[in-house]
């Protein structure tokens, strides 16, 4: 079935053009997700052009980038990003919006407002806000029937202080909206829960309705599950295996994972997205308990950091969604195979490196310099080199800018 929709839209490719498919625009273009989108779409000869707030976005200095836009921080100035955005697709003509990060929400809010003749593959305004929701989403996987870690919404701090004498730590603090692990705190003893619980509340200017959620750590080994959905039909799904992470242990952001081979854990992650009526993508969270029974930890209804490896392994999930989003009705249900690889991202490496130096860990941290055999990787193709040089140069401005942070907030980021 797949087959045929490739031969079907590459049918006019001259000079490596596809002269019939409409071209696309993808925003948050410095980010590796994005970067997978392009290459995905600009290998098929597809015209993509790129919007990002960072002159310095990698996804513009892609061989397969047709046009770049500088974009105002979405976090910071939602309402003109989004009007610059409708500028930019009316100036480029692109037909289908393929937004990259967060972003998502604020085109499922507006969609109305888009320019006529663009197309999209996003969630109602208000399935987007329960699955970003890290508590409220919770509910929704219960009654799917798949299990969650015991979490608690904290609504005053003698509730804080009672839930710390009976408590068993570990346990997570996190804000109910974030990314990439910021908002999130581990603890591990009752001393330290009400500062941390402050800190985040205080540094991120949480009103009482949004305060953090305290929950069950988990002490299991972490994997997630990518889907696609068109309009509650679940297109294509993938499971990938969490081997190391940017922070300490299987925390925050992955940065060597492989494919997984778990239909049940695919199942726990198509139940939710089935209740939830979704449409576009969507990556689910999953931490092991001390059983080993997979627990929903959270949802990014967006586009994922790890996007490269489902495409290197063989289920093009960009290609997929732009084709979602342009209405075709024949690519296939279920879940397409893969075969079995792995994939890193270089510069979450890199980070993790300075870290661990940092912290006088120089052991774990040369365990990072080695290679992995047979390992594709997020953010360097042969064919492709420049997108890793700018990712360098882009990260290495944010870090100085951040005044050394290697996970730097901006905005409204956390809420």
């Amino acid at each position: 079935m797949l087959r045929k929709v490739r031969k079907a839209v590459n049918s006019n490719t001259k000079k490596g053009k596809n002269v019939s498919a409409p071209p696309a625009f993808v925003t948050y273009g410095w980010c590796r997700s994005s970067y997978a989108v392009v290459l995905s779409l600009g290998r098929r000869g597809i015209d993509v052009h790129v919007g990002d707030a960072s002159p310095l976005a990698m996804s513009r200095f892609s061989r397969y980038c047709k046009s770049f836009t500088k974009l105002p921080d979405f976090f910071v100035e939602p309402k003109r990003y989004f009007e610059l955005t409708c500028e930019a697709l009316k100036r480029t003509g692109a037909e289908v919006l393929l937004p990259g990060h967060e972003d998502v929400g604020i085109f499922c809010r507006h969609r109305g407002d888009l320019p006529s003749g663009v197309s999209i593959a996003l969630p109602e305004w208000d399935n987007y806000r329960i699955a970003e929701d890290k508590f409220t989403v919770l509910d929704m996987a219960q009654e799917a029937g798949c299990p969650v870690p015991e979490t608690i919404e904290v609504t005053s701090l003698a509730e804080l202080k009672n839930m710390a004498r009976t408590t068993t730590y570990p346990i997570v603090i996190k804000a109910r909206t974030g990314n990439s692990a910021k908002g999130v705190r581990i603890v591990h003893d009752k001393d330290e829960g009400a500062d941390m619980f402050k800190e985040l509340v205080q540094t991120f200017g949480l009103f009482h309705e949004r305060w953090p959620i305290v929950q069950e750590f988990l002490p299991g080994e972490a994997a997630g599950v990518c889907v696609l959905y068109d309009h509650g039909r679940c297109v294509a799904s993938f499971a990938e295996r969490y081997l190391r992470c940017k922070e300490q242990g299987k925390f925050g952001t992955s940065t060597l994972r492989e494919t997984y081979d778990n239909h049940q854990l695919i199942s726990k992650a198509v139940s939710i997205m089935d209740r939830l009526e979704w449409h576009g993508v969507a990556h689910l969270d999953f931490v092991a308990d001390k059983n080993g029974e997979f627990r929903l930890i959270e949802i990014n209804p967006r586009l994922w950091g790890a996007l490269a490896l489902a495409l290197f392994s063989g289920i093009d999930f960009p290609y997929l969604w732009y084709l979602t989003a342009l209405g075709k009705d024949n690519i296939g249900p279920g879940v397409i195979r893969n075969r079995k690889i792995k994939c890193r991202w270089l510069i979450g490496d890199c980070l993790a490196f300075v870290e661990l130096i940092k912290r006088d860990k120089v052991r774990e941290a040369l365990r990072l310099i080695i290679p992995e055999r047979k390992c594709y990787h997020d953010d360097f193709i042969v064919r492709d080199p420049l997108p890793l040089l700018l990712e360098i140069s882009d990260y290495f401005t944010k870090f100085i800018k951040a005044k050394g942070s290697m996970n730097p907030v901006v905005g409204n980021m956390i809420r």
